[in-house]
């Protein structure tokens, strides 16, 4: 039987996120709350409204349909988000593009004919396969796991990017459905990591520990997204790169400050504290990368292998 998931979008032909090409599906919901975080209209478990005015027109199509007159044409902010129910009813209008829902529920056999479709893709590139991502594909683990198991079933590459806060028992049940898991790690530091996040980061170690016990012949890639102040510091890098070596994990991908994801909050409308963070430049990175090397053989800037 199909299950049905909440998603925000496919992305295809990504080469960033896995091995080969890949195509992506994220799915919404997340119990972290990060500050910096590169998909926000997937965090929230509900349709988000987004407004892109470089779209409109200025048909008015959507004052008509409004019926809290939460829609502004006066050179003010489009949306007053304090008056919108979010009914999108001004989406179904919305001829440009210019106001759009984020979420949908599809089913997982959908999902999976979707990745079906790139298999020739799939088969002539170097592992190429599909990734869950999100959000948090483990807020989701019904619906994750009969998507794994099918593509599975159907000789196609399975990934997963994870935060890897949930239960154990969660976790486990997912990861046996995996060929290759990408596992962030946003700070070794508990206080730290819960004013970034929202959630302490002991589950998430504790989980990490136990997959690679479980999980032994599971390729596994750390990712550390460098957030400018937070995370970046040599100190962080050596100590996380130190705990995975007490592991047994020799993979870190270290993740340069992505800055694009400004225009989301904007569509949004909300304000992004970190969009006048500074750039981390080449020398830096290098030398984070070398503190890490010193533990985890396999060190990238970026991902790429």
């Amino acid at each position: 039987m199909s299950k049905h998931g909440f998603i925000t979008n496919f992305q295809d032909f990504a080469v960033h996120d896995g091995f080969g090409l890949r195509v992506l599906l994220f799915l919404k919901g997340c119990p972290l709350r990060c500050t910096w975080c590169q998909n926000p209209e997937a965090i929230s478990t509900e349709y988000e409204l987004m407004f892109h005015p470089k779209l409109c027109k200025g048909c008015g199509k959507c004052l008509e349909v409004c019926e809290v007159k939460a829609i502004n044409n006066d050179g003010t902010e489009k949306v007053d988000r304090s008056k919108c129910n979010k009914c999108m009813k001004c989406t179904y209008v919305c001829p440009t593009g210019a106001l759009a829902r984020k979420g949908k529920w599809i089913s997982s056999d959908e999902v999976v004919q979707t990745f079906i479709d790139y298999k020739p893709f799939f088969d002539n590139s170097d592992k190429g396969g599909i990734t869950l991502s999100g959000g948090e594909p483990l807020f989701q683990p019904e619906f994750a796991i009969d998507i794994l198991q099918k593509c599975r079933e159907k000789g196609i590459h399975t990934a997963m990017e994870t935060c890897g806060y949930a239960n154990y028992s969660v976790v486990s049940e997912v990861v046996k459905h995996l060929d290759l898991l990408m596992y962030d790690i946003k700070h070794m530091d508990e206080i730290k990591h819960k004013k970034g996040t929202g959630v302490s980061n002991k589950k998430i170690l504790e989980n990490l520990a136990n997959i690679r016990r479980d999980f032994p012949d599971l390729e596994i890639f750390i990712r550390i997204p460098l957030i400018p102040g937070f995370n970046d510091d040599e100190e962080n890098i050596t100590q996380t790169a130190k705990f995975l070596a007490s592991i047994g994990i020799d993979k870190l991908d270290i993740l340069p400050f992505n800055f694009l994801a400004d225009a989301k909050y904007n569509a949004l409308g909300i304000e992004w504290r970190h969009k006048r963070d500074e750039r981390q430049d080449d020398e830096h990175l290098q030398k984070l990368a070398e503190k890490a090397k010193l533990y985890v053989p396999d060190v990238t800037i970026g991902g790429l292998r």
